[in-house]
């Protein structure tokens, strides 16, 4: 019995498990698009409502509803995702498509303070429900606390990225002082979150996950190296601001195609320190792969997109590439072969530095196994 609960209770899910699905990908866009759609309806619906002759006391009823959306989103997320999952997150997108259409074909409605609370009732609710429902549907994976704090992490930089939707209908506020375009990008949003939620009928991660594994050879490599190629491009910079301010105070200036070279040297060496980035993710997790087999890694291809497209994807990969060879520096007798805080500190600060102590554990755990 208790060899039972015991194995009942076993983490099952991985981050690397997690993100080799469809299915989050699924969540982590629609997500993407709730957020960034919802924020610069928000920036922008007050001006629409004035121009529509609204006081600021009705334009705050949006907002009351807004607020009260999020009750409902909640009640949404833990009473119907935890046994419907896809229609947990869709219905509401549907709802809130409704009421937009309704606000976008009933513009003498604009200003009427019960459309303003139903409206505000539906985006508060398909905003709130997201967030909560996802992290309902992770810890169906029994994920370990590192695993579904990165997972999680990883999703949550949807609102960080949200935070710059303002400045996106600003743009269209301008192009068009009706508002009617932002209204329409939510509307899109909504839509885009749809579909990419349509193919992923089941949400959440209750089977067991799918066995993947993508070795390569061993491979040891200099961890000072690795930094000092990864930071070039901040060394180029410097150099190239030194001898800008050098002709400046020699009263020497730079004229015609002198004058691109800087930008050109400046940007082949970011490319070239790009390829190698992609290269080194790529291959150290397939090392690692080769060196020990294991369901917290993932495959190299993935890796290297989550590192290069993903808000914080680095930071987080580089977490649980730490944790891991901590794991194994353990299981062979070593004790911790990384420090953790610091590589937090340095992913975050200087990734190149929190790079080179990943790859300087790896050489470490290739010379045990």
């Amino acid at each position: 019995m208790n060899d039972t609960s015991a194995a009942s209770s076993k983490p099952d899910f991985t981050m690397a498990d997690f993100l080799s699905t469809y299915r989050y990908w699924a969540l982590f866009f629609s997500s993407l698009f709730v957020a960034v759609g919802g924020q610069g309806l928000n920036s922008v619906l007050p001006l629409i409502s004035q121009i529509a002759g609204s006081s600021a006391q009705t334009i705050g009823i949006f907002y009351l509803g807004s607020s009260l959306g999020w009750v409902i989103g909640a009640f949404v997320a833990f009473m119907v995702a935890p046994r419907q999952g896809w229609a947990a997150l869709v219905s509401p997108i549907l709802v809130c498509g409704v009421v937009t259409i309704g606000f976008l074909a009933m513009p003498a409605f604009w200003g009427s303070p019960v459309f303003l609370f139903l409206f505000g009732l539906a985006v508060g609710t398909v905003r709130a429900v997201f967030p909560l429902a996802i992290a309902i549907f992770l810890v169906g994976g029994r994920p370990g606390k590192i695993d579904f704090a990165c997972a999680l992490t990883l999703i949550s930089t949807t609102i960080l990225a949200s935070l710059f939707a303002p400045m996106g209908a600003a743009f269209l506020y301008e192009f068009n002082q009706s508002g009617l375009p932002v209204v329409w990008g939510f509307l899109i949003c909504l839509l885009l979150a749809m579909l990419v939620l349509l193919p992923a009928r089941d949400l959440g991660f209750d089977e067991p996950a799918r066995p993947r594994h993508k070795p390569l050879p061993p491979r040891q490599r200099s961890p000072i190296m690795v930094a000092i190629i990864l930071v070039t491009p901040v060394i180029v910079l410097l150099l190239i601001g030194l001898v800008a301010f050098f002709f400046q105070r020699s009263e020497f200036g730079a004229t015609g195609s002198f004058a691109l070279i800087p930008s050109v040297l400046l940007l082949g060496v970011a490319v070239g320190v790009l390829i190698y980035f992609a290269y080194w993710v790529y291959h150290i997790h397939g090392e690692l792969a080769g060196a020990v087999a294991s369901q917290r890694l993932l495959t190299p291809l993935a890796a290297t997109l989550i590192a290069i497209l993903a808000p914080l994807g680095l930071p987080i990969l580089v977490m649980t590439l730490g944790d891991l060879l901590n794991d194994r520096a353990r299981d062979s007798g070593q004790g911790t072969s990384i420090s953790i805080t610091w590589l937090a500190v340095w992913s975050i600060l200087l990734p190149p530095i929190a790079i080179a102590m990943i790859q300087n554990a790896a050489n470490k755990s290739y010379t045990k196994v």
